[in-house]
């Protein structure tokens, strides 16, 4: 009966805040999503598109978080490919989130071009599509953008806004949230960048992300984030051997049990 209840409690928290997106994979949420300006793998369909403009392979990406919060019902699932051609990187997606009672699902195209030698630019459509168990089920069509820019090897730029045709699924507005993203990123030293972003979500106060990646040898990266609105202190690892690369990351929220996450890129070369 309390796990029942918990799980009811957090799905109203869920609505409440508009369908809040969930956005992977492993590595953007063991940084806290503070790499808006620099991340390049399949993912970045579901964050900032422009980052796919930077992919160099063929990628195929999953991603799992079984049990967020200690909760099973709210286990959510991606998977994402991804192919550079000479007219930009073509991507798809689809995610699935919830149980029998309360499920989301999306279905997701999205594409990344190199303008200049320094700035990229992207975008995403989805269709998501939300079921209540007795009620039924509403779908609606949405659009993300996205852009980065470098100054140099060290520093860079990014920006991406979600939702922005801001979309609902009745006559009602705010269901789905409409967010704003803007980062950049140092890269110190080969092995250690730092990055940091400014969430904002229309209606709500302003997240600062901060995170850092270190790569400790030539296959291994550490990586931690922290942010706050709420508080949130992040960490992982990632694992990277010829084609593979597995990553782990974890979370806690001040109220609630530990969140972990897992994800898993294959890389072909073209």
């Amino acid at each position: 009966m309390n796990h029942l209840f918990k799980t009811l409690i957090l799905l109203l928290l869920f609505v409440l805040q508009s369908f809040a997106q969930i956005n992977p994979g492993a590595r953007q949420i063991a940084l806290a999503h503070s790499d808006a300006s620099y991340s390049n793998d399949v993912f970045q369909i579901f964050n900032n598109p422009a980052g796919l403009a930077l992919a160099k392979n063929r990628e195929v990406g999953m991603y799992y978080s079984p049990a967020p919060f200690d909760t099973k019902e709210m286990a959510n699932a991606f998977a994402a490919y991804c192919e550079p051609t000479p007219y930009g990187t073509f991507s798809a997606g689809f995610s699935i989130y919830g149980f029998e009672l309360y499920k989301e699902t999306q279905f997701a195209l999205g594409y990344g071009r190199k303008v200049t030698e320094n700035f990229f630019v992207g975008g995403t459509a989805i269709y998501k599509n939300l079921t209540i168990k007795n009620y039924g089920s509403k779908g609606t069509l949405l659009f993300n953008i996205g852009g980065i820019a470098t100054l140099n090897e060290q520093i860079g730029f990014g920006f991406a806004i979600e939702n922005i045709t801001r979309s609902t699924l009745s006559s009602e507005t705010g269901q789905l949230p409409t967010v704003l993203w803007g980062g950049l990123h140092l890269k110190v030293v080969k092995e250690f960048t730092f990055s940091a972003a400014l969430r904002k979500e229309v209606g709500y106060n302003p997240s600062i992300r901060i995170g850092a990646e270190y790569s400790m040898l030539d296959f291994i990266r550490l990586r931690f984030g922290a942010q706050n609105e709420p508080n949130i202190f992040s960490g992982g690892f990632g694992i990277i051997y010829q084609f593979l690369q597995v990553d782990y990351a974890v979370f806690k929220h001040p109220d609630l049990d530990l969140t972990h996450q897992f994800g898993l890129i294959l890389r072909f070369a073209k």
